[in-house]
C-alpha cells in the first residue's frame, strides 16, 4: 500500500500500489470544500461516484456529512475506500452512516436498477442525496448517459448539487433536467457543479 494521499488537514490515506487510480488532488479538494463550505455539507447525504480509495467521501465525512454511500467497481479499491474510511476520528459510533459498495457505477445508476440489492445500512427508495461527486477515468466518453441516468434515478431532491470532476478537454452541456452553476479550472481537472431542476 501506498500512503502519499493525504486529506485536507494532513491525515494519511491508503492507495494501492498501482497505477491505475487517479486521486482527486489535495488542491481540488480543498478548492471543493471551499466552494461548499457555506453550502449545508454538514448533515448532508454524499454519494460518491467512481470513490477510488475515498478521499473525498472522506472529505465529506470530515466536513460533516452525515450518510455516505462510495461506489467503485474495483474490489480492491473499495476495500481500501471502506479502510480509509473507518479510520476516520469518531468512526466507531457511525459505521452505519457508511457503506461502500462495490459495483460499476453505469449499472448502479441505471434508474431501474434495484440498488437496494447491494445495500446493508440504506433503503434507496428513501434516501435522497444532497451531493454527488462523480470521478470517472478521464478518457471515458459516456460522461452525457451517465449524467442522464443519475438525473433520472429517484435518489436525487429537488436541488441536489452534481459536481462532476473531469477533463478541460469535456464540455457539459445543459440539459432540461440540469441546469450548470458553476464551471472551475484546476490545471488537468475542471469541476463542473450542475443542480437538479426536476420535480422531485
Amino acid at each position: 500500500m501506498k500512503t502519499k494521499l493525504r486529506l485536507i488537514g494532513g491525515k494519511k490515506l491508503q492507495s494501492p500500489k498501482n497505477n491505475y487510480t487517479r486521486p482527486t488532488t489535495l488542491r481540488v479538494r480543498e478548492a471543493l470544500f471551499n466552494i461548499l463550505r457555506n453550502n449545508r455539507v454538514k448533515n448532508s447525504n454524499w454519494l460518491d461516484l467512481f470513490s477510488g480509495t475515498g478521499s473525498i467521501a472522506c472529505e465529506a465525512y470530515n466536513h460533516g456529512a452525515k450518510n455516505i454511500v462510495a461506489i467503485d467497481k474495483n474490489n480492491i479499491n473499495s476495500k481500501i475506500c471502506l479502510k480509509n474510511l473507518l479510520s476516520l476520528e469518531d468512526v466507531e459510533n457511525r459505521k452505519s452512516d457508511i457503506e461502500v459498495i462495490c459495483k460499476d457505477v453505469l449499472i448502479w445508476t441505471k434508474p431501474n436498477f434495484e440498488r437496494n440489492s447491494t445495500s446493508k445500512n440504506f433503503d434507496f427508495k428513501k434516501l435522497k442525496f444532497d451531493f454527488i461527486y462523480l470521478d470517472p477515468p478521464y478518457e471515458v466518453d459516456f460522461h452525457e448517459q451517465l449524467l442522464n441516468q443519475i438525473f433520472n434515478c429517484n435518489f436525487l431532491k429537488k436541488d441536489t448539487i452534481v459536481i462532476f470532476e473531469h477533463s478541460p478537454n469535456i464540455f457539459i452541456k445543459e440539459s432540461f433536467l440540469w441546469k450548470i452553476l458553476d464551471v472551475r479550472d484546476y490545471g488537468q481537472s475542471r469541476l463542473t457543479f450542475l443542480i437538479n431542476i426536476q420535480n422531485p
